[in-house]
């Protein structure tokens, strides 16, 4: 592994970014979902059409697909938590591609070598 100061701008700020989100922010893997529904009651506004708009986070719980109710007073931080990870994974992603480049062109040079 290279020392960070000799690694490319972008891949030094991205591992920066992904640290500083890690170390200081909730986040949660998963994707978020708007559900219109209707509850059933005769009278309710939901059988003339109006259906009630919930949200829902679908994620992996125990080894399975899962879909949890978010509680109106937790979407704004469910949100920001879902967004928090993907920023996460964004980082991670140009890390990954930063060292694959490297590798890539490690492993060119090594076969030139060779010849």
């Amino acid at each position: 592994m290279l020392h960070r100061c000799h690694l490319p701008t972008q891949e030094r700020t991205a591992r920066s970014k992904a640290v500083k989100f890690l170390h200081d922010k909730p986040f949660i893997a998963g994707g978020l979902v708007k559900m219109a529904r209707t509850c059933g009651k005769a009278n309710c506004k939901c059988t003339r059409g109006e259906k009630h708009v919930s949200w829902y986070l679908a994620t992996r719980h125990k080894g399975g697909r899962k879909m949890i109710f978010i509680p109106q007073q937790w979407e704004k931080d469910i949100f920001e938590w879902v967004n928090n990870y993907k920023e996460i994974t964004r980082q991670i992603d140009i890390i990954s591609q930063q060292c694959l480049d490297r590798f890539t062109k490690s492993n060119k040079e090594e076969r030139d070598g060779d010849s």
